[in-house]
């Protein structure tokens, strides 16, 4: 006891706390979230931080800015619109339900729908459906961040704090512009990290329900049951890594014959995501793109190369003694090969950032409890630039999606706020 209150310990990092704490900062998370949410995370080994943390994600929501001029914001421009559709159409649940899996529908992504239509019941007003989009989406990501910290045994030297910002922003709160993809991904790194790392089969639960927020996460659902089937083998995984990372080409029509196994309901989406015309239009876009966004994705590949490679030819004796770091990384080379393979379609980049999610997981672990080995440090040397570039371009691709309500103001002020402009156009006009 300490003056009548109860001391508690967090037995991991032994240090010790009193009960009112986290309380004081859920009321000044009323005041100023951003600033509140900064405090908290300098306090992270606190249970209270990841829930203050969850908070900014659902006042995120609250405050996101719908960026119609971004070349990447037709998603959260289809939420809204069909959130007043259906807040000013007589659709009725059963209606809804009926045209699920239907022929002929784009109904195959459940989740996103009924939460909307259940919004719609309510408001028409697309501020409240991305709040629901930030508190769904924020609790999975602070779930998952707080586990890969809780993983963290050694020291968390400034590299270590790299390579976890790296992987805190491969999949950032503001990817509720794209909530079914996202949300897919963010729970279902939340149902197998714990399975991988912990053997907790009962979370594989959350990996099956991914499949609702956005169909295509069947694909990392199979690369999860070939892994149970086949176990760790670590040099089938990576000779399939690297094969795949060689791959230069493939014929996009050659892969729609492959896909042809897909069911009825599944083959008008594949179509429109593996169609000549829409490839040549990402193609066309990616063309256009700055430097920066090309060298951002480069910069990542190279650092997972090096590293990976590395990590097999002088480390393997120490991943033996480490099975639960064996099974990340032998999972993590087997989803990124298939990423590779997907990666050919115009949208299947979007999975090198779910298997980097797992790659990068396993690099914080290993960096952060791994003795020094000759040429390790070599390397994180040398990855600290390719990683700052893609953190700070993938804020910059954030500033479209928030403003200056979203850092200095709160829930009270961005109700009254009118004049929504997104902070990198704010930044824009002072220059």
């Amino acid at each position: 006891m300490l003056n009548g209150r109860p001391v508690m310990t967090n037995s991991h990092h032994r240090i010790t706390y009193k009960r009112p704490e986290g309380l004081n900062y859920y009321i000044s998370f009323i005041v100023w979230p951003f600033g509140v949410l900064l405090a908290a995370l300098r306090h992270w080994e606190r249970p209270w931080s990841k829930n203050v943390f969850w908070l900014f994600c659902i006042f995120f929501g609250y405050t996101f800015i719908i960026a119609k001029d971004s070349y990447d914001s037709a998603d959260s421009v289809r939420y809204a619109q069909m959130l007043v559709e259906y807040a000013h159409s007589d659709i009725s649940a059963g209606g809804l339900w009926r045209s699920f899996y239907s022929e002929g529908s784009n109904y195959i992504d459940i989740a996103q729908p009924v939460i909307t239509y259940l919004v719609s019941r309510v408001t028409d007003n697309p501020t409240i459906l991305f709040t629901i989009f930030g508190l769904i989406f924020g609790y999975f990501y602070s779930r998952n961040i707080w586990f890969v910290l809780d993983q963290i045994k050694g020291n968390f030297t400034i590299i270590v704090f790299l390579y976890f910002l790296t992987f805190a922003l491969f999949n950032p709160i503001w990817n509720i512009n794209g909530f079914r993809m996202w949300t897919a991904a963010q729970i279902f790194l939340f149902g197998a990290l714990p399975y991988l790392l912990k053997g907790n089969s009962k979370r594989l639960f959350w990996c099956g329900v991914s499949v609702f927020f956005h169909f295509s996460f069947l694909y990392p659902l199979a690369t999860l049951f070939i892994y149970i089937f086949l176990k760790n083998r670590l040099n089938i995984y990576l000779v399939f890594f690297i094969v795949t990372c060689l791959i230069k080409e493939i014929n996009l029509q050659q892969v729609q014959s492959v896909l042809s196994f897909l069911p009825g309901i599944f083959q008008q989406r594949v179509g429109g995501y593996t169609n000549l015309e829409y490839a040549e239009t990402i193609n066309i876009a990616n063309q256009s793109a700055n430097w920066y966004l090309t060298f951002s994705s480069v910069g990542i590949k190279w650092v997972t190369y090096s590293l990976t490679l590395f990590i097999y030819f002088f480390c393997k004796e120490f991943l033996k003694n480490r099975k639960e770091l064996m099974t990340l990384f032998c999972y993590s080379l087997l989803l990124y090969g298939f990423a590779n393979v997907i990666s050919l379609l115009p949208s299947g980049s979007r999975f090198l950032l779910v298997a980097n999610t797992f790659m990068f997981a396993f690099f914080i672990i290993f960096i952060s409890t791994s003795p020094e080995i000759r040429g390790l440090l070599l390397i994180k040397v040398l990855s600290i630039p390719l990683l700052l570039l893609f953190c700070v371009f993938t804020i910059r691709v954030g500033m479209d999606y928030f403003g200056l309500v979203t850092i200095f103001g709160n829930p009270l002020l961005a109700a009254l706020d009118t004049d929504i402009v997104p902070l990198i156009t704010g930044i824009k006009r002072l220059f």
